[in-house]
């Protein structure tokens, strides 16, 4: 059973005005989403095959072959279903391998928060701090992004920016690339990293 966090702590951060969407990172309810669709299409599958098979034995051979057809067309939902919930299953991997690189801050003192609920919709994957007061908003991808993450990973790390006295040092956009391997280098306003590097370009930043 997992512990409430205490009163305290669920105080500061419902006046710091970031909220933890959930526990589970967006990416991983993706997958359990179409996974349990492909579920449904492959129960779906074997009800429509079981009334054929029934329209078969009746000699309503019309039927049959409607239905056989039906089954077909759901098979195809479920695999496509399958395919999505397989991708979302590497995204989230990332994530967690990213979440856990983060957690070893806490002992020195960092906030590290996942999940964060923002204006621009949908969450952000991780918002730390460091001791000096440094905010780092962290977005991860697997191996490749594009122009639209960029914006947004800046653009969320502009609205954590307005809150000063939280990150009272201003705070860093960084896109997280987990499978990509010793990239630390700016694009723009965004801090391109590999998860190998995260955490010395992150204390390297901050002072730390």
């Amino acid at each position: 059973m997992r512990a409430s966090p205490p009163p305290m702590k669920r105080e500061a951060a419902k006046a710091s005005g970031l909220r933890s969407v959930t526990s589970i990172s967006y990416p991983r309810r993706q997958q359990y989403r179409h996974a349990a669709r492909a579920i449904g299409y492959g129960a779906l599958v074997l009800l429509v095959l079981g009334f054929a098979i029934a329209a078969a034995a009746s000699r309503n051979g019309t039927l049959a072959l409607v239905l056989v057809a039906a089954a077909g067309a759901l098979a195809l939902e479920s695999y496509h279903s399958v395919r999505l919930a397989g991708r979302n299953r590497v995204g989230a991997d990332s994530e967690s391998q990213v979440r856990h690189r983060l957690h070893t801050l806490r002992r020195d003192g960092w906030e590290v928060r996942h999940g964060i609920g923002w204006p621009g919709g949908g969450d952000i994957d991780h918002l730390v701090r460091s001791p000096s007061g440094f905010g780092f908003v962290i977005e991860t991808k697997t191996r490749s992004f594009n122009e639209r993450h960029l914006r947004r990973t800046m653009n969320a790390a502009r609205w954590a920016a307005g809150k000063r006295r939280r990150y009272s040092r201003g705070v860093v956009a960084v896109l997280c690339i987990a499978r990509a391997h010793n990239l630390e280098e700016y694009r723009g306003e965004v801090l391109l990293v590999s998860a190998d590097r995260l955490l010395h370009a992150l204390r390297n930043r901050a002072g730390d």
